[in-house]
């Protein structure tokens, strides 16, 4: 399978990031689909039955004291599942601009051997972005578009963690006001959806109402919210990542693969 967006050395093209992710989930709708929802959805929507649990009034302290301790299994899971959806589609995504077809089997081996470091990432990331917002937000904003790409630096490169971020630097220098605007994009596509819920819950009852109970409807749209974000973004940062990359340092289809012969 022939890669279809090349980039042209030095050139960015936010198209061609889209058309690239895109174009991808359509060629291979059961892989994109089952690390998006299986990976990512369905833990973030079973923490979400353990936090309904957890409220519900008439508890004994062992019971609590249970369901807080698998609470906090939980975060950790989908800590630990949504690095492995990461990892997994960015080696897919890679694969096809190498110009083979992905399989579920490839991806997957590689998200499972980089799915901790993922995790070890993200705390460092979330730290970073956390000190950089509270300096009046504007470090926050830059040290998340410097970032974008250090997933998929870390999980094809084999930077290591704290590579991962030099990394990221060193592609996005020179695009960083492209690269904002997509995360713009996508951080806009977020919140809107954070409000259809908020919307939805004022439909489904009062806010006091809301917090003591799970509306089916409340559930639905939240793990179907989650796994459509995760499939958007687990296949636009590779997408960036590649993009960059090659406009960056002309690496084309087949050099890549390089790093796990």
């Amino acid at each position: 399978m022939a890669t279809a967006y090349q980039a042209v050395s030095g050139e960015v093209s936010i198209g061609r990031v889209f058309s690239r992710a895109f174009g991808f989930i359509g060629r291979n709708p059961a892989l994109a689909l089952v690390t998006a929802f299986l990976f990512s959805a369905l833990p973030v929507g079973l923490g979400q039955l353990l936090n309904f649990g957890a409220i519900q009034p008439g508890l004994s302290r062992p019971m609590a004291a249970g369901l807080g301790t698998l609470q906090l299994l939980s975060f950790l899971l989908i800590a630990v599942f949504n690095a492995l959806s990461q990892a997994t589609m960015t080696r897919a995504l890679v694969v096809e601009h190498e110009g083979r077809g992905p399989s579920l089997g490839e991806s997957l081996s590689a998200g499972l051997r980089y799915a901790l470091p993922v995790v070890g990432f993200t705390i460092l990331w979330y730290i970073g972005i956390f000190l950089g917002t509270l300096l009046l937000i504007v470090p926050g904003l830059i040290l998340l578009t410097m970032w974008a790409v250090a997933v998929s630096a870390l999980v094809e490169e084999r930077t290591g963690v704290i590579g991962a971020f030099g990394r990221s630097r060193e592609l996005t220098k020179g695009s960083r006001w492209k690269v904002f605007g997509l995360l713009a994009a996508i951080l806009v596509v977020f919140y809107l959806s954070l409000a259809l819920v908020g919307f939805a819950a004022r439909l489904t009852g009062s806010p006091g109402q809301f917090t003591q109970r799970l509306p089916l409807l409340m559930f639905v749209w939240s793990v179907v919210s989650t796994g459509i974000f995760n499939l958007l973004w687990s296949t636009i940062q590779p997408s960036l990542f590649i993009e960059l990359r090659d406009a960056r340092e002309g690496g084309g289809a087949g050099e890549l693969h390089q790093v796990f012969a």
